[in-house]
């Protein structure tokens, strides 16, 4: 007969033995103690790594040290000779006078010519005697008769008067308006310029402007609010689609709260306990170094340099220096192609440029036509079209479409609920055999047709 534990019967996943153990191991109601790895994993037998630790015990010889080294065989002792010191060759000087006669002495010859005086702006020499002549500032700026400026204090005992100012200021009388002429390169005068003549406040706006009568402004008639019969049908998609469906409260996942209590004894045996054996050690051997013997006689500090190398009689080195050089007494010839090229030129003061003061503004007013007036083509144009939306919604009277995508291409699936979750139910197609001491409970099926869809369980 086909029998099959939880664990098998299980499609979702969800779904497993309990794994407890029922009195068989003498552990009462404990965690199972059977796992994975101990039902699959296969104890080898090995032996004990050996240690690649290095062996304390010293090789220690009685024979004899030998100092023959590489250097001692190797090195081959050569004669040395004396280093020859350079000796300069000695100064033959010739008899007879030295020609200093040269390419440049004999082509370069002397010239008489003056020494090229720095080019500076000549000083500015006031004359000695005193200037008799009529300045032209003395000419042009008059010394007028100035009496000295009182200075301006508060007075105390001013009181203002109680009565408006009526008289005019000097801003009402003296301020003339002007046309906007260029102004004239002169002194002003100083006397003070009045006129008794009218403002004239005539511009060319005033002159020129014509009223025309305007339209009237074209003024939308406002649209009257019509309510609509229809009642509002506060039905929505929401509210037509998802009811309320019957279903059970949903099974809480979280553990009981009630902590697992057990009167057995605690079991302190751990597997360091069970499989871990004291082996003896044996103590370490220290190294002890030997005893330090001095040598018998004495040390010979002669070394190989204090040997070989002895000093020797040898003449100091001179140094050999370069002839000095002696100046000449010849003179300086300091003629250069700017000196002898460059020409001094007169200078003067660059006149002024002024503009020309003979534009005089007219003054009669402006009686032409402009070429805005001639240009300018006035054309009739209407009120712009408004392209805001109409107020009044769209309605129709057919029937709400309601059919969606997922209404029409949705088709709704059967999915089988899990076996494992009717087991010991009236629902369920499993009847229960057997609990095994490892926890597994296992079950066969009732029918014939249900049977065939299970193989054979592989055993746990």
């Amino acid at each position: 007969m086909t029998k099959l534990c939880i664990c098998q019967i299980c499609t979702c996943g969800k779904h497993r033995c309990p794994h407890r153990p029922y009195g068989i191991i003498g552990k009462g109601e404990q965690d199972c103690a059977i796992t994975e790895y101990r039902s699959e994993f296969i104890p080898r037998e090995g032996g004990v790594r050996q240690s690649f630790k290095p062996d304390y015990n010293l090789q220690l010889s009685t024979a004899r040290l030998d100092d023959e080294t590489t250097h001692k065989h190797d090195f081959i002792t050569h004669s040395l000779y004396k280093t020859q010191s350079y000796k300069p060759e000695e100064v033959y000087v010739r008899q007879g006078d030295f020609d200093s006669l040269t390419s440049y002495n004999q082509e370069y010859t002397p010239k008489g010519g003056e020494r090229a005086k720095m080019i500076r702006h000549e000083d500015h020499r006031t004359a000695q005697a005193p200037f008799e002549g009529d300045p032209t500032y003395r000419s042009d700026y008059r010394k007028w008769e100035s009496s000295r400026t009182e200075a301006i204090r508060h007075d105390g005992g001013y009181v203002p008067p109680s009565a408006p100012f009526g008289g005019t200021s000097t801003y009402t009388t003296d301020y003339l308006k002007h046309g906007g002429a260029m102004r004239q390169a002169i002194r002003p005068d100083q006397s003070i310029l009045q006129s008794q003549d009218p403002f004239d406040d005539r511009t060319g706006y005033r002159s020129d402007y014509i009223q025309h009568p305007m339209q009237e402004r074209y003024q939308r008639s406002k649209e009257e609010y019509i309510p609509s019969g229809v009642s509002l049908d506060s039905l929505t998609t929401h509210r037509r689609d998802f009811t309320p469906k019957d279903a059970d409260r949903t099974r809480s996942m979280k553990p009981d709260e009630q902590g697992f209590r057990s009167n057995a004894r605690f079991d302190d045996s751990t597997t360091n306990k069970t499989d871990y054996k004291p082996w003896e050690v044996q103590a370490v051997q220290t190294h002890r170094p030997d005893e330090y013997r001095p040598l018998a006689g004495d040390m010979d500090l002669n070394t190989m340099y204090n040997s070989e190398f002895t000093p020797k009689p040898f003449a100091k080195v001179s140094a050999i220096r370069p002839v000095e050089r002696h100046g000449t007494n010849a003179r300086f010839e300091g003629s250069t192609t700017y000196s002898g090229d460059y020409k001094q030129w007169p200078e003067g003061r660059q006149a002024a440029i002024r503009a020309s003061n003979g534009y005089v503004p007219p003054n009669v007013p402006f009686e032409g036509m402009s070429t805005y007036r001639g240009h300018y083509i006035q054309h009739e144009g209407g009120a712009q079209r408004s392209y805001k939306p109409d107020g009044v919604a769209f309605r129709s009277t057919a029937p709400f479409d309601d059919s969606t995508m997922y209404k029409t291409e949705y088709t709704k699936k059967e999915v089988e609920p899990c076996p494992a979750c009717f087991l010991d139910t009236p629902r369920s197609h499993f009847a229960f055999d057997h609990v095994e001491p490892t926890g597994h409970k296992f079950y066969h099926p009732q029918n014939d047709s249900f049977r065939s869809q299970y193989q054979q369980p592989v055993p746990v």
